[in-house]
């Protein structure tokens, strides 16, 4: 339960790094969001971000500083996964309302015990989801429930991973991929670090993941796990979800952002929705598609994916003046963390693993 309804929010980035380039502009323009601190271990590359944002917040070099500002109300977690329980249990501890990067955790036991501080707490806490928010998926869900294929039965989402790209509008340092391919540190590679916005998405138009199959491959480097696929039944329905990811080192893609490229399918009883760009910008085609036999109904939506990023940061921000919970809860975001591990757990069994049976 929220304290206190506030008439502004006055936000922490903590982590500066190459997602707070994406993360940060919906807070830079939400009228009654003011960033009055950065922390990053690199004071330098805070100030950097201050200077591109036009912004003259505080700078900090250590998360206490951050939890032990009083003018701070809340703060915008951009650091690596691995240090995302005790960033978030320290926080709520201090009175702080957190939105936390994706993934939640490394662990489920990780994820109890940010439950357990979230259940505790007096502030709000989300985990930073911009699928959710982007507007090509939303306008599938909005076509989804208008009934526009009918009953559906199947959900596939497609992603490619490049190593060349063209149209590079954002700047990216190298050092981000480090912890990621520490096997101590992180559980997976694309599946895990990059899947669960793809789970997510999956459960936000159909429902609750349940028991899954997969097959993986894992190479010397864990952020190499391609080809991979997995196949899972949403609860409840007579609706089945597939994943795969390839990696095609000699295509160059088109994408302002990452080195990768989504497409997603959901068909249906009276036809399919494709939502065929978000991330990257590979097909020449419009950003939503419905087809119905002969008939094809093209939906020209705006389809920067920065603006998923956008409509995250309103959310939270929306959220705590209302004193409404944004989404993901900490629930939510738990039961998307299991699907990952359930997929890695199914590929080395070689069997189908209910995500609730990952502890």
């Amino acid at each position: 339960m929220v304290s206190r309804l506030l008439d502004r929010v006055r936000l922490a980035i903590v982590g500066c790094g190459n997602i707070s380039q994406l993360n940060a502009p919906g807070y830079l323009q939400h009228p009654r969001c003011d960033v009055v601190a950065l922390c990053d271990t690199a004071p330098e590359r805070a100030k950097r971000r201050a200077r591109e944002w036009g912004i003259s917040p505080r700078v900090y070099s250590d998360f206490a500083q951050v939890l032990n500002d009083a003018s701070v109300d809340a703060v915008e977690l951009l650091t690596p996964t691995w240090l995302h329980a005790d960033q978030i249990v320290a926080a709520l501890e201090a009175g702080k309302h957190v939105s936390c990067q994706k993934p939640l955790a490394t662990t489920i036991a990780e994820a109890d015990r940010i439950a357990a501080a979230v259940a505790r707490a007096r502030t709000m806490f989300r985990v930073t989801e911009n699928f959710l928010y982007y507007p090509p998926i939303v306008k599938a869900k909005e076509l989804l429930d208008a009934g526009a294929i009918g009953e559906p039965s199947l959900v596939r989402i497609h992603t490619t991973r490049a190593q060349h790209v063209t149209g590079q509008a954002m700047e990216l340092e190298p050092d981000a991929m480090v912890w990621r391919r520490d096997p101590g540190r992180n559980p997976g590679g694309p599946l895990y670090d990059d899947g669960v916005h793809k789970y997510a998405t999956a459960a936000y138009w159909i429902g609750e993941i349940g028991d899954v199959s997969a097959i993986v491959t894992r190479g010397k480097d864990l952020l190499m796990e391609t080809p991979a696929a997995a196949m899972w039944r949403f609860k409840g329905r007579d609706c089945l979800g597939v994943i795969d990811y390839t990696y095609a080192p000699e295509m160059t893609i088109r994408s302002r952002y990452y080195h990768a490229d989504e497409f997603f399918e959901i068909h249906g009883s009276r036809g399919i929705i494709w939502v065929t760009r978000c991330t990257g910008e590979m097909l020449d085609l419009p950003a939503v598609v419905v087809i119905r036999g002969a008939e094809t109904v093209s939906y020209q939506v705006p389809a920067d994916w920065r603006l998923g990023f956008d409509g995250a940061a309103v959310d939270f921000i929306d959220g705590l003046l209302a004193g409404r919970q944004p989404a993901q809860d900490v629930q939510a975001a738990k039961h998307i963390l299991q699907v990952p591990l359930a997929i890695y757990e199914a590929a080395r069994l070689g069997r189908a693993v209910a995500p609730e049976s990952v502890k």
